[in-house]
């Protein structure tokens, strides 16, 4: 059986040099290697390289998938814009771990489905999860707290099921502000990782709403006057000299910690439980498909109402349909049958359409192929 393995780094900070690429490139031949880039795919065989290594080294975002499950995503954060402190509620064993490397902090998310996920190609992944980076350079933690709910076990047979009770009596860490205002980032990560919508949405019941996505433009001017002219200097000096990629990064996070941090939602003794997350979640999905299902049930209720208009049209069509040799048209003209059986029981009139279905059936009985699609389609007893 043949294996899908994908690998994705990208330098963000700073472009990697030849010597870097050279290097690299003794990792694999068949990479595609650019300045802030290493990308390569494994039908058969494996990296040979150390991704925690490599980020360590090269990059600020790694992207991993596997056709059996596994999924890993990490980001490399300076330490003088992100205090590894913020991290520590959120981290839990295999799902989310933070570790420390000279000046950076490097995160990593990680979930592995044992072959319950369904097969899905690695391209696209880091461009949808890269501005989760920003976020977190800016102090928003809703990634963290996905990161740790993604350590909720769950079934294979049901996305909102759980397998165990195990961890029902473990309390949550603070909510982040904003968690039901999710980027489109965040739910990509959240899809990354495999964790049920339902249960974001129980989690996201505490979070209360954030203050703005938007920096005050007057609140930053009157930080930036405040700052003694030698420094402005300064930094108009390293504008200039760039680039730095960093720096408005580094300058937004000074103007932030000079204000009033937004906190989580609760305190400790008021936080959940994962067991009351995970009934949540059941409650929220049951609402989900009952809601789903009526707005089916409505859509379907239009459609019929729209074919009521033209019932003997679409008779004539079936048997027009039927007169042919091809199977495309036996395939379409058995749907039309569906659609008229579903409109008789719509409009109580199903003995009409019984009587007319069994002359059908009776004039086309000789052909095996046609009434086979007839029993598929739940028409050979009607």
């Amino acid at each position: 059986m043949s294996t899908y393995q994908y690998y994705e780094f990208q330098a963000v900070d700073r472009a990697l040099t030849s010597a870097e690429q050279g290097a690299l490139r003794q990792l694999s031949s068949r990479a595609d290697i650019t300045s802030s880039r290493f990308v390569n795919v494994y039908n058969y065989g494996a990296f040979k390289g150390d991704p925690d290594r490599l980020m360590e080294r090269y990059f600020d975002v790694f992207v991993y998938v596997a056709n059996w499950g596994t999924r890993e995503l990490q980001f490399r954060l300076p330490r003088r814009l992100f205090d590894p402190a913020l991290a520590q509620p959120y981290l839990r064993e295999k799902s989310l771990s933070l570790r420390t490397k000279g000046d950076h902090v490097i995160l990593k998310f990680y979930v592995d489905m044992e072959d319950e996920a369904e097969w899905t190609e690695g391209e696209g992944w880091l461009a949808s999860l890269l501005p989760l980076r920003t976020e977190l350079l800016a102090g928003d933690l809703r990634a963290l707290y996905i990161g740790w709910l993604a350590g909720t076990p769950r079934t294979e047979e049901d996305e909102g099921g759980y397998e165990d009770e195990e961890e029902d009596d473990d309390v949550e860490p603070p909510v982040p502000p904003g968690l039901g205002e999710s980027s489109p980032a965040l739910r990509a990560l959240a899809e990354f990782l495999f964790v049920p919508r339902d249960l974001v949405a129980a989690a996201a019941k505490a979070s209360p709403a954030r203050a703005s996505d938007a920096v005050p433009k007057q609140a930053l001017a009157d930080w930036l006057s405040s700052l003694p002219a030698k420094e402005k200097d300064s930094l108009l000096l390293r504008v200039i000299q760039g680039p730095e990629p960093l720096l408005g990064a580094e300058l937004l996070h000074r103007f932030l910690e000079s204000r009033p941090r937004e906190r989580g939602s609760r305190a400790a003794d008021a936080r959940r439980t994962v067991g009351h997350l995970r009934t949540e979640a059941e409650v929220l999905k049951s609402e989900r498909s009952r809601s789903q299902a009526k707005q089916a049930a409505r859509a379907r209720a239009r459609e019929l109402e729209a074919l009521a208009a033209r019932e003997g049209e679409v008779w004539r069509e079936v048997e027009s349909l039927f007169a042919t040799r091809r199977s495309t048209d036996h395939s379409r003209g058995v749907q039309l049958l569906v659609d008229l059986r579903d409109l008789a029981q719509h409009l109580g009139t199903l003995a009409d359409f019984q009587r007319r279905f069994a002359d059908l059936r009776e004039r086309n009985a000789r052909r095996q192929g046609l009434m086979r699609r007839m029993n598929e389609a739940g028409l050979g007893t009607v």
